[in-house]
């Protein structure tokens, strides 16, 4: 074969090889353009996930701080003292200060039932019992003989307010 025949043969090639590249070339544009709307899916998929994780957490810890703090979530949880007036149930810290705060000689402070529950006296352990501490004497359960100075309210359990004189 002379050397013009296989520049012929090679030009031919070429222009049967052109079309095949360019289809290739399209195919692999349409490939790319599919992955690209797949990776927006997946990541608005991700986003979705990551939302419903959030939510999910917020939703559990609030009922876990719900359940701390006795919570009440139906009308017909509730206590009568003697005076058939009703409280709210008493569940978690709320019903762990109740007790101690019954049981104790005289009035305590947040700082004082934070420590004896077992727990750090913290700023923020200190000032979420003491928010505890002021919901339970607006519920009825404890009564504040000076200021910060709890104890259990009269008529509770029979208690006629131990400790009703405040300590110095």
């Amino acid at each position: 074969m002379n050397a013009a025949v296989l520049r012929a043969l090679l030009r031919t090639g070429e222009a049967m090889m052109s079309p095949l590249l360019e289809r290739l070339e399209h195919k692999e544009a349409a490939a790319r353009q599919r992955l690209e709307e797949l990776l927006e899916q997946v990541e608005a998929a991700q986003q979705d996930v990551e939302r419903f994780r959030i939510t999910r957490e917020t939703m559990a810890a609030l009922a876990a701080e719900d359940d701390e703090d006795g919570v009440v979530d139906s009308g017909d949880d509730t206590s009568d003292d003697h005076d058939g007036a009703e409280r709210p149930r008493l569940r978690g810290l709320r019903e762990q200060a109740v007790v101690l705060l019954a049981s104790a000689e005289e009035p305590m402070r947040a700082r004082d039932v934070v420590r004896a529950m077992g727990k750090p006296d913290t700023r923020s352990q200190v000032e979420g019992m003491r928010s505890r501490l002021k919901r339970l004497v607006e519920d009825g359960w404890l009564a504040e003989r000076a200021q910060g100075l709890y104890t259990i309210a009269s008529g509770v359990n029979g208690s006629a307010g131990k400790g009703a004189a405040p300590r110095r």
